[in-house]
């Protein structure tokens, strides 16, 4: 195979990689819920605003936000509220002697690490509803489901359980979703990730309580983030494409010799296959940790059977040069340049589909 050709294959190899895995993933719309469809004695309005997002680690699956809730929702004693503190906003002791006097719609994070921290929180009534508006920090866990990691969407989801009463009694009906003030101008999002979509939608799930039949409401928020391309570029394409171009390369143009019997064509295809796993140690804390195989991993491994090929070729080549002459081998030779890179193709052609199909 001539180098040229070799070039211009390897090259659009890895671009068709990166367009397939980068590939835009189809938007699953939400159902808006009909307000007239729900029978419930409380329905709660909720609308969720992100402050920051921050310390996401997909190898350990958990991330860090700071989020402003609003719940609203009628009732009869808004007009004893009105008569008491009239347009006035309650917090602290008056806050918490008020709220043991109503009902209201209590709840927890149910898949954070640990009890939200509460900065602060208020009560009004507005529009002739109570408003119960919460700052609050939590420490989330996540499923760090990224099969095209790099590329792909992390879903940072944010689950509030209700426990004021099952369905019957309260119903959470999701308004809206919102990443950062409009007026303040800072980056929401930490590190290197991007917001691509985000929703919000209500559940109901089961629970141990009551004999464990009866559902409760659960308001479930979604910002899905993706990786930011330059990032996932320089730390993770780019070495491992570099490491299989060298492997490739050493097996075009350093063929069998007696100059040295350890030189390039197995020594640095040692070096290689001893690169592999030291740049995957590197990056242990940032690769997510699945059940499965993702595009990362497959990269990984692609490189760690190619560099095995071209090493196992120069051993043989070596092994026949000394057994048989140096015009025996030749015939190794030219097999070795014309199926080193198409071997690579085949080998991750055949781990892109077992990950994308």
């Amino acid at each position: 195979m001539k180098f040229k050709t070799f070039i211009l294959y390897f090259l659009c190899s890895c671009l068709s990689i990166i367009n397939f895995s980068y590939s835009s993933e189809s938007n699953n719309s939400k159902n808006k819920i009909d307000k007239s469809d729900i029978e419930t004695e409380h329905l709660v309005y909720s609308k969720i605003l992100y402050d920051e997002i921050y310390g996401i680690n997909i190898s350990e699956g958990h991330y860090k936000v700071s989020v402003e809730l609003l719940l609203s929702w009628e009732d009869k004693k808004t007009s004893d509220f009105l008569d008491k503190f009239g347009d006035d906003i309650i917090h602290g002791k008056k806050l918490d002697d008020y709220l043991n006097k109503i009902w209201l719609p209590e709840f927890f994070i149910s898949n954070a690490v640990h009890p939200r921290t509460t900065h602060y929180k208020t009560l009004d009534v507005y529009d002739g509803k109570f408003e119960l508006f919460e700052r609050f920090e939590a420490e989330l866990s996540i499923d760090a489901e990224m099969p095209r990691y790099p590329f792909g969407d992390l879903d940072l989801f944010l689950d509030i359980a209700s426990f004021s009463g099952n369905k019957s009694k309260m119903v959470f009906f999701p308004e809206s979703i919102e990443i950062g003030h409009h007026d303040a101008h800072h980056k929401v999002v930490k590190g290197n990730w991007k917001v691509n979509k985000t929703y919000l939608e209500e559940n109901g799930r089961t629970s141990l309580n009551h004999g464990g039949h009866e559902k409760f409401s659960y308001l479930i928020s979604h910002v899905n983030v993706e990786h930011g391309f330059i990032d996932s570029i320089q730390k993770i394409l780019f070495p491992i494409f570099s490491i299989v171009f060298l492997s490739l390369l050493i097996n075009h143009f350093y063929p069998s010799g007696n100059y040295d019997i350890f030189n390039w064509r197995i020594g640095g295809q040692l070096t290689l296959f001893l690169t592999v796993p030291a740049l995957k140690f590197s990056l242990s804390g940032e690769l997510p940790s699945t059940h499965y195989l993702n595009f990362t991993d497959a990269l990984f491994i692609w490189a760690t059977i190619i560099i095995t090929f071209n090493m196992l070729i120069g051993i043989v080549s070596h092994y026949k040069m000394a057994e048989e002459g140096e015009n025996t081998n030749r015939s190794l030779e030219k097999f070795a340049r014309t199926a080193s890179p198409l071997f690579a193709l085949l080998i991750i052609g055949f781990l892109m589909y077992n990950i994308f199909y």
